[in-house]
């Protein structure tokens, strides 16, 4: 039976939903988000053919995602003010790439983190997402799992997204969002050929991350996309 419970608007309810762990943590989160900072973003076509090419060739089963995740990591490190965070009047630039994964859970999406990113070979960052994604899945993080975060990927290709306005996780200055890979017509050395695309979208605090600083970092990953062994290379 519906709790008695007044609507605010007058309307007639159908049902209440209380706020479950994840959604109350993730209310908190974006309100501060959009409290903190000031949010901007652009966004980029990215060519995946390369990758996609390489995994199809490959012997093992790693996904897109785990590439995706290699590139920004290995990535971030050239780009300082994309792994930091602003503090009164102070520019935190961070060591460590610790960079958040979003995973689909019963109830949401929650960002779990993998530590220390930019160092682990494309083998131990797939290790490392299969298992903070399946104990996500199961309700099995830690506290420590989801904290420490300095940079986020969300891949919402597996839902048919192609883009969207994501919000960073407040300390992180940034957060990346992941569209669809689907094969679409491109100009390449002026003929037309069918390519693996999908729309890059990276919003973040434009306090102290202009828009060069963020193309210049998008420039950087599709860099890094395009040559696969790089990545399936020691960082």
């Amino acid at each position: 039976m519906t709790p008695s419970i007044s609507s605010p608007r007058g309307l007639l309810i159908k049902e209440v939903l209380p706020l479950g762990r994840v959604r109350k943590v993730m209310a908190q989160t974006m309100r501060d988000s959009v409290q903190r900072a000031a949010l901007s973003q652009i966004t980029r076509e990215m060519d995946l053919t390369a990758v996609q090419t390489a995994r199809r060739a490959s012997a093992d089963s790693v996904s897109l995602n785990v590439f995706l995740l290699a590139a920004v990591a290995r990535a971030l490190p050239h780009h300082p003010l994309l792994n930091a965070e602003l503090v009164d009047d102070k520019v935190l630039v961070y060591e460590p790439v610790n960079l958040g994964m979003a995973v689909a859970v019963p109830d949401g999406l929650i960002v779990a983190v993998i530590r220390e990113a930019q160092r682990k070979t494309l083998a131990e960052l797939a290790a490392a997402a299969e298992d903070i994604a399946a104990r996500a899945r199961s309700g099995k993080l830690s506290y420590a799992d989801i904290e420490g975060g300095t940079f986020t990927v969300s891949n919402l290709g597996m839902f048919g997204v192609d883009g969207g306005f994501p919000l960073p996780r407040p300390p992180e200055g940034a957060i990346l969002l992941v569209g669809r890979a689907q094969p679409r017509p491109a100009v390449v050395e002026g003929a037309v050929v069918i390519r693996d695309l999908a729309w890059f979208s990276l919003t973040f605090d434009h306090r102290f991350i202009d828009g060069a600083a963020a193309a210049a970092f998008l420039q950087e990953v599709q860099e890094r996309l395009s040559t696969p062994e790089a990545l399936q290379a020691q960082p």
